[in-house]
């Protein structure tokens, strides 16, 4: 058993991840966007790729921890509990802000109010327990939670699969990680073809686990490779983290709009996937540069950042459109307001990380640990690896 390293690069792109779904979800809402240069606007709109690569570094830094590194022998139990504690409570306190903005919108203003008061009760229910993204209500109460929920999905199923997937040879595993690639991709394309109606791709499909759980297969595949990329020479890294990057940057600016469906659903996930073996070694300026202390802290908070955007955005329109005198959610809105919005929100997640989302977690772990104390032992017969016996 080896103790697991902390990969300064991958926490950087994690943030850079985060703040492309924030400039994806509210730079369209700027008057002046349709002023922005069509290659730049590409770029944005490829924004929701990034989680996909959400899913496929979750499942590359769990395998990595979990199957060859310092917490290989854990039991499921306390697998799930780590999970539990990591998610929850940023989850929770985003279900708490995103309350009276649900209230309005599906109580106090809805289209119809039976409706209403059924979208309310069902959504907040489904959104507590994380199961909201097997449903049409995915989205329905903050919208970037759907993706936990598939999250959490993954976390159920880490410990079932993840030991079975460590023992294929390199061989198999990259079987595995190319077939699990084919999946959410070919489906992507039968979507774009009109194989799929657009209902039931957007109500039951996009936001299903099932669609983007090969994703998370394939990042604990690619963890397999971590060993035979530290042996490969100095030189070598640095040109190919460099060039995986540029190869990501230029295939978000070309990418055919037409195609961005398939773009979005693991189209480009082989090239995820090398950035972030690549990245795991801080070779070459923009590895150094991402995996530094500043956007190394940033990716800490960055799912904080990631699940506050929504109510933050709405409580921010609210008030910075009463002070231009225009109805509190008029779009759209101005420049200044997005571009303040960033830094807020940035900050924000920073603060609530260290005040409110460590001490929690802090205080979580704890209460297990006394909890544990005062139990009677039991034998350590179900780590994760005896699951898949």
């Amino acid at each position: 058993m080896r103790k697991a390293e902390t990969f300064t690069a991958l926490n950087g792109l994690r943030f850079l991840a985060a703040l492309a779904v924030v400039i994806f979800h509210y730079a369209p809402r700027v008057g002046a966007y349709s002023q922005v240069p069509d290659i730049l606007r590409n770029l944005i709109n490829e924004g929701p790729s990034a989680v996909g690569f959400f899913f496929i570094l979750s499942g590359f830094v769990l395998a990595h921890r979990h199957l060859y590194g310092d917490a290989r022998g854990q039991t499921p139990a306390a697998f799930y509990w780590a999970r539990f504690v990591r998610l929850y409570p940023a989850y929770l306190l985003a279900f708490a802000l995103f309350l009276p903005i649900a209230a309005q919108r599906y109580l106090l203003n809805p289209p119809d109010s039976a409706i209403g008061r059924h979208t309310f009760a069902l959504s907040a229910i489904l959104s507590c327990l994380m199961l909201q993204s097997w449903t049409p209500l995915a989205q329905a109460w903050n919208g970037p939670s759907w993706s936990l929920s598939v999250e959490a999905f993954m976390y159920l199923m880490f410990p079932l699969i993840g030991f079975r997937l460590s023992k294929l040879t390199l061989r198999n595993a990259t079987f595995v990680l190319l077939l699990s690639w084919l999946i959410p991709a070919s489906l992507a394309v039968a979507y774009v073809a009109r194989w799929i109606p657009d209902a039931i791709w957007r109500l039951y499909v996009t936001n299903n686990p099932l669609l983007w759980m090969p994703l998370f297969v394939m990042g604990v595949c690619a963890s397999r490779f971590v060993s035979d990329w530290k042996k490969v020479s100095t030189s070598t890294a640095h040109r190919l983290s460099t060039l995986a990057f540029a190869a990501l940057i230029l295939a978000a600016l070309a990418w055919p709009h037409k195609w961005a469906d398939v773009f979005v659903t693991g189209g480009i996930a082989p090239l995820l996937v090398a950035v972030i073996i690549f990245f795991t070694r801080r070779q070459g300026w923009i590895a150094k540069t991402i995996g530094g202390p500043l956007l190394s802290k940033l990716g800490e908070a960055s799912y904080v950042l990631y699940i506050l955007q929504a109510p933050l955005w709405h409580y921010w329109q609210e008030i910075t459109n009463s002070l231009r005198g225009v109805r509190v959610q008029a779009n759209p809105v101005a420049l200044w307001q997005f571009a303040a919005f960033v830094p807020l929100l940035v900050l924000t997640s920073l603060a609530v990380q260290r005040h409110i989302e460590t001490p929690v977690r802090s205080w979580l772990g704890d209460w297990k640990k006394r909890r544990r104390a005062i139990e009677p032992r039991v034998p350590q017969s179900n780590a994760i690896e005896m699951a898949e016996s």
